[in-house]
């Protein structure tokens, strides 16, 4: 799918293995981490719940609800 093509994708379909888990952390900077089945954080999702909650996206649980 071209990055700015105006389809839409229906994700409800997408097929995605469940491995690691969401854990809550200490720093109120980046309450949230996704951890992979090692348990090694995942830096690029850290990363981008940091901004949502840098961005004021209150709703940042919503996101994380599986």
């Amino acid at each position: 799918m071209p990055e700015h093509s105006m389809a839409v994708r229906d994700v409800a379909v997408l097929k995605v293995a469940r491995v690691g888990r969401v854990e809550k952390s200490d720093d109120p900077l980046r309450p949230f981490r996704l951890v992979d089945a090692d348990g090694t954080e995942v830096a690029a999702v850290s990363e981008f719940l940091h901004h949502m909650l840098a961005d004021d996206a209150t709703d940042v649980a919503a996101v994380l609800r599986l």
